[in-house]
């Protein structure tokens, strides 16, 4: 897993996925009780939906950010918010924004493995809307 840095789908399915995910980390390779968090982007009545708006989780989680309408959504970290450590992690895995999420069913996938713990603020764009959310990554116990 390690050299995962981002991986976008697209599905054509509606149906929500377990929050384990299987099938997900059947594809990524990654043992099948693998924790797989998400965030849901959809349109609420003219504004970026977030749902839920915060995960706090354990080095090594998996995230997913997924689309559950046809808008276009982004996902951009907010430096300025953030750790330098935290940032640097980001920009050396490449996870520090999306590509353009453009159907329904995309994917923005990220590894935090071996992140530094912290706070990582972020935004989702989308039709001219902004939401915010944060990650939280735990240390070790």
């Amino acid at each position: 897993m390690a050299g995962l840095a981002l991986l976008v789908l697209s599905a054509c399915s509606t149906e929500f996925p377990p929050p384990s995910d299987p099938e997900l980390a059947e594809a990524l390779g990654l043992p099948p009780r693998t924790p797989i968090y998400r965030f849901d982007l959809a349109d609420r009545q003219g504004t970026v939906g977030l749902f839920p708006a915060q995960w706090e989780i354990a080095d090594g989680g998996v995230v997913q950010f997924v689309t559950r309408d046809p808008r276009v959504y982004s996902v951009h970290f907010e430096r300025g918010a953030m750790s330098a450590d935290a940032w640097q992690f980001l920009e050396a895995s490449g996870q520090e924004s999306s590509p353009p999420l453009t159907s329904e069913g995309a994917r923005f996938v990220l590894s935090f493995e071996d992140a530094p713990p912290g706070v990582y603020p972020f935004r989702v764009e989308g039709q001219s809307q902004t939401a915010r959310g944060e990650i939280r990554v735990r240390g070790p116990p």
